[in-house]
């Protein structure tokens, strides 16, 4: 039996998800990874049909050469991590299974970039700049304009995202970022994008105005089809996602073609191909629907893979699996005939996760079909990224107001303890 590679940066539950999709398709899973404590590699041990471990897994060339040295011939290279997706691809590269250039994964992992191929191919997005420096805020402020977002170049989970309304506020929000960004555990911001330092150099773009949606795209054999739109009417102030809606409640047909349009124009646009993205998207009032985020050769995070499954009967984490080795596409289900809902729980303050509560309560509502807790005791959780922490799945429910008594009731079940880190 031949053997896929499945490359993780740090643990997480999409690893057992990925290798159930690689043993669907027929083929053994083997993990790559740097070093392991002896408690997660006796987990893992009942996950994978093996290990190979190497001093730094974003080293494609090192990857590689131990993937070789256990066979001539892989099946293939996969990951759903998102900081070495490009790297990994650069390793399918060098074995001869690439699927999607790693080029490609390096310009969508450059937010600033993504920016400039998208105008380049002419597809509406704000103004945008990069700063680089605290005394640039107001020459910034007057090329992008205010309200304005700035966010880290790279990088997920509304990280250390900020809304500005003045020239004080910018600079402040560079000074936030320039203070936080060094201390990150996620090692993405330690390495250069490009020729960008992105512990002081930021992405500033005009604010838009709309509402939320997201969209899953495949790309196969240069055929890109949407799997869903995802509205997103539950937002708090700090503009984390609270809930999230399959389909949308009120969205007619034609604006439902207009976003799908948009997302898969943007898609091919970046030069994707036998792979997979996640895009959010915001129906601008000027700009019509606008890209906002493109997290590229990954499905959505947390458990948006359920929420798109019940809701559509795909299973876009073995269709990514599927793109990225070459296989047949997997069977599809039917989804259910009502919308789902998803509602999502983040931990308050900062520090390491001891334990999680309530979430028996939770499953126990009427409305609940399903609860996924992604996070694990010892994980170091904050305050300036969107940690999809406690995850409920949901059906039944009228209308808006209805899902948003539903977090309401959920949320004083939930409870979280942290522990100084």
């Amino acid at each position: 039996m031949n053997t896929a590679f499945v490359v993780c940066e740090t643990a997480g539950q999409w690893i057992a998800d990925v290798v159930a999709a690689v043993r669907a398709t027929g083929l053994r899973a083997e993990l790559v990874t740097e070093p392991l404590e002896p408690a997660e590699l006796t987990r893992l041990a009942d996950v994978v049909d093996g290990f190979i471990v190497v001093a730094d897994v974003r080293d494609a060339e090192s990857v590689a050469e131990a993937i070789r040295a256990r066979t001539p011939l892989p099946a293939g290279v996969v990951t759903a991590a998102e900081g070495i997706i490009a790297s990994v691809a650069r390793a399918a590269e060098l074995l001869g299974v690439a699927r999607c250039p790693s080029s490609v994964f390096t310009v969508t992992h450059n937010k600033f970039a993504v920016r400039r191929t998208l105008a380049e191919a002419g597809l509406p997005g704000p103004r945008c700049a990069l700063i680089s420096a605290e005394s640039e805020a107001a020459e910034v402020a007057e090329a992008v304009g205010l309200p304005a977002i700035v966010k880290p170049v790279n990088g997920a989970a509304s990280n250390l995202v900020r809304t500005v309304s003045t020239v004080d506020e910018l600079a402040a929000a560079y000074r936030l970022l320039a203070e936080r960004l060094p201390h990150s555990e996620d090692a993405r911001y330690h390495r250069l994008v490009g020729s960008l330092d992105p512990l002081k150099v930021f992405l500033v773009e005009g604010l838009l105005r709309g509402p939320e949606y997201a969209v899953d795209v495949l790309v196969r054999d240069g055929v890109a089809e949407p799997v869903a739109v995802v509205e997103k009417p539950l937002i708090d102030e700090r503009k984390f996602e609270l809930g999230m809606v399959c389909p949308p409640l009120e969205l007619s047909e034609k604006d439902t073609e207009r976003l799908f349009a948009a997302a898969t124009a943007a898609a091919l646009a970046l030069g994707l191909d036998n792979t997979c993205a996640h895009l959010e998207l915001i129906d601008d009032a000027e700009l019509g629907p606008t890209i906002v985020e493109v997290n590229a050769g990954r499905p959505a995070g947390g458990a948006q893979p359920v929420l798109l499954k019940l809701a559509t009967g795909i299973d876009v984490i073995a269709e990514a699996v599927s793109l990225a080795l070459g296989t047949p596409p997997p069977a599809r289900g039917k989804g259910l005939p009502v919308p789902v809902g998803y509602l999502i729980f983040y931990a308050e303050g900062t520090g390491r996760l001891v334990r999680v509560e309530g979430t028996d309560e939770v499953a126990g509502l009427p409305e609940v079909l399903e609860v996924v807790t992604i996070v694990r005791p010892g994980q170091l959780l904050t305050d300036d990224q969107e940690i999809y922490a406690v995850n409920v799945l949901a059906a039944g429910f009228a209308d808006t107001e209805d899902l948003a008594a539903l977090h309401a009731e959920a949320a004083k079940l939930i409870r979280f303890e942290l522990e100084e880190s």
